[in-house]
């Protein structure tokens, strides 16, 4: 498995798409940042606490991490589907679970640096251009974002990265993963509405689970590694399954 998560790495380091891809979230949330200057027409006042974590959030609304983490996912790993090499691989003599561990471990660092990416260029843009002051209070404020994007997009990039596993097709679990993405929540609302189950499936859904960092007030530390247990187990299962049914 050593060896299975070296060559992993080794292969997403040398990858340029992974490069590219910081840079994009970079970019993109440089634009998410300046947004909020553009709709309240420069009059934000991101020296007090509460609109500093409303910026925050707003950024983060824009999908800084949700989008350049589906794209990443699928530049970079997509392709082992396409030639086949992923099976050669097994065929090699690594075993499955090893093989798709280094996987998912792949992935986590990738969500990782892109939530680090993220949340760092849009707290430079506060400070360097939006009048956000630099003290000890946004240290402890990006710190608690960052750990607790880390571990709401957790649960993001395991379900995202059973979707690219189980399709094997780049084109179609973007498409899958995009249409969860945007619909999912809506959907789910929808059904737990008429069921009148309160927010039993909007609760429980990937996509929602960066709502609950929150700034100001608890964040639900537990929830968030409830829901990220939950769907490292379910999804884990999904995935060997498909693993033993394709090489057979």
């Amino acid at each position: 498995m050593r060896k299975a998560i070296k060559a992993s790495f080794y292969k997403m380091f040398h990858d340029r798409a992974l490069w590219i891809c910081l840079v994009g979230t970079i970019l993109w949330s440089v634009v998410a940042a300046y947004m909020q200057s553009w709709i309240a027409d420069g009059q934000m006042n991101l020296t007090d606490p509460f609109l500093k974590a409303k910026y925050f959030r707003d950024v983060i609304s824009y999908h800084c991490i949700n989008v350049p983490l589906l794209t990443s996912m699928i530049l970079l790993f997509s392709a082992e589907y396409k030639d086949r090499s992923w099976k050669l691989m097994i065929a090699k003599g690594m075993s499955q679970a090893g093989y798709y561990f280094a996987k998912l471990l792949c992935n986590l660092t990738l969500m990782v640096m892109i939530s680090f990416c993220a949340l760092v260029t849009g707290a430079a843009v506060g400070v360097l251009a939006l009048g956000m002051p630099f003290d000890g209070a946004l240290a402890a404020m990006t710190l608690q974002f960052f750990a607790g994007q880390c571990i709401a997009h957790g649960t993001v990039t395991i379900l995202c990265f059973t979707i690219i596993f189980v399709m094997k097709n780049g084109e179609v679990s973007s498409c899958v993963n995009m249409l969860l993405l945007i619909l999912g929540t809506m959907a789910l609302a929808k059904m737990q509405a008429a069921m009148e189950w309160g927010d039993a499936l909007t609760g429980a859904w990937a996509f929602s689970q960066f709502e609950y960092v929150v700034f100001g007030g608890e964040t639900s530390w537990l929830r968030l590694s409830l829901v990220f247990v939950a769907y490292l187990a379910v999804c884990g299962l999904v995935v060997l399954f498909a693993a033993r049914r394709d090489v057979e």
